[in-house]
């Protein structure tokens, strides 16, 4: 993978310490609201400049061009900016605004492209005791929780795409999900077929080679994984609307 190594990646987006305990608690009374977009993102718009001026004006408020979306979970009031740097690093310990903190943001890789990519991968840290980006994913190891926020919205300058999640689940030692290059249609099925397979509660969709796939990574806090080095808890989706 060019300029890329996988695990470590996966290492660093999963590395917590304890000293990311002490900051957030001097910055406790910022809590996390600066991660939140206050815009109304309607899904009605006809006017081509709207979803332009949406991520414009997060743009300013976070005073930072590196916004490229926004993130929506069904049914929730979260409602996060979409941070897309020139490498996997920064954001991990920066947030939107630009400011050094080890909670970091959620962020693209910057392999891919937000408007023209068939498949995403979007990053955020999680932890079990303190209040990170990505924390509100481990609310889908509940199906119960997954049958009434089952889409995921993102606005984009160009467009507002909605995703449904045909998967979740925890992966230990097979990082192949984090592929973005593929030879065939059928080499591209068969991999979102295999991330399928690995979910931990069937969703009954079914997938084709034109499936456009988006993935949300944070790392598990779930007991069951405990005594794992690496555990990445994914949420994946598909485009359903385009």
């Amino acid at each position: 993978m060019n300029k890329f190594n996988k695990k470590h990646f996966s290492f660093i987006i999963c590395f917590c310490l304890v000293i990311f305990s002490l900051i957030y608690l001097i910055h406790n009374k910022q809590q996390s609201n600066y991660l939140y977009v206050d815009h109304d993102i309607s899904s009605n718009a006809v006017d081509s400049n709207y979803y332009n001026d949406i991520i414009n004006n997060a743009r300013n408020k976070y005073n930072n061009n590196e916004v490229v979306g926004i993130l929506e979970i069904d049914n929730t009031n979260y409602i996060v900016p979409i941070m897309q740097a020139d490498d996997n690093e920064y954001y991990l310990n920066h947030t939107p605004d630009g400011k050094q903190n080890p909670i970091g943001a959620v962020f693209l890789d910057y392999r891919v492209d937000i408007d023209s990519s068939k498949k995403l991968l979007i990053y955020g840290h999680n932890s079990s005791n303190i209040d990170m980006p990505f924390k509100i994913l481990e609310e889908f190891y509940d199906k119960n929780y997954y049958d009434n926020h089952k889409y995921i919205e993102i606005t984009t300058s160009k467009v507002k795409k909605k995703y449904e999640i045909f998967s979740v689940y925890v992966e230990t030692n097979d990082f192949s999900y984090m592929d973005i290059t593929f030879n065939s249609d059928d080499e591209y099925l068969k991999h979102i077929e295999k991330l399928k397979s690995k979910s931990m509660y069937d969703t009954g969709l079914n997938l084709n080679s034109d499936d456009e796939i988006l993935i949300l990574q944070t790392c598990s806090e779930h007991p069951e994984y405990r005594n794992y080095q690496k555990k990445y808890l994914l949420i994946i989706l598909r485009r359903v609307e385009k």
